[in-house]
């Protein structure tokens, strides 16, 4: 009897690599608060969160990407794929699809979940600096830049109405 069980688990050991193509990963937490005061004890309200993701090689430059997620405030699932063409994410949050393009030009599409809203945008990485546009079907056009000169980070954005300035020390 022990010399089947070695002969499986050495089997098994040698079989593994090759079943095992795709990398998951499982994380989660769990929080709870404890009071203690004159009229004793008490627990407060808690919150707790689980994620499973992964990932695998699909062959030609291509590779794949599933995961789910549930915390207290509901739950999301989403599937992807990425390669030479960019990547495309289908989630309950909408469609997206990003890719980098001629002179490291970046292109966004994107939808809301219910496919009322399309989203296209535009950005370029020049010398460190990063310039942006974008324009919605639901009227919002915005355009933004952004960019870091050693440990100071500047950024401008338009939303169509108003104009944002933010400087942060990193």
């Amino acid at each position: 009897m022990k010399k089947k069980l070695l002969a499986i688990a050495v089997a098994g050991a040698f079989a593994a690599p090759t079943v095992a193509m795709a990398e998951w990963s499982l994380s989660g937490s769990v929080s709870q608060s404890v009071s203690a005061g004159g009229s004793g004890i008490s627990l407060g309200g808690g919150s707790g969160s689980l994620s499973m993701s992964g990932s695998a090689d699909l062959g030609n430059g291509v590779s794949g990407s599933a995961g789910f997620s549930v915390t207290g405030g509901g739950s999301g699932a989403s599937i992807g794929l990425a390669g030479d063409f960019g990547s495309v994410t289908l989630s309950g949050s909408g469609v997206s699809w990003s890719g980098s393009g001629l002179l490291g030009t970046n292109a966004t599409i994107s939808t809301d979940g219910s496919a009322s809203s399309l989203t296209v945008g535009l950005s370029h990485n020049i010398a460190g600096l990063t310039v942006g546009a974008s324009a919605s079907t639901g009227g919002a056009v915005s355009a933004s830049a952004s960019g870091n000169a050693g440990d100071v980070g500047l950024s401008l954005a338009w939303d169509g109405s108003s104009t944002t300035v933010s400087a942060t020390a990193l």
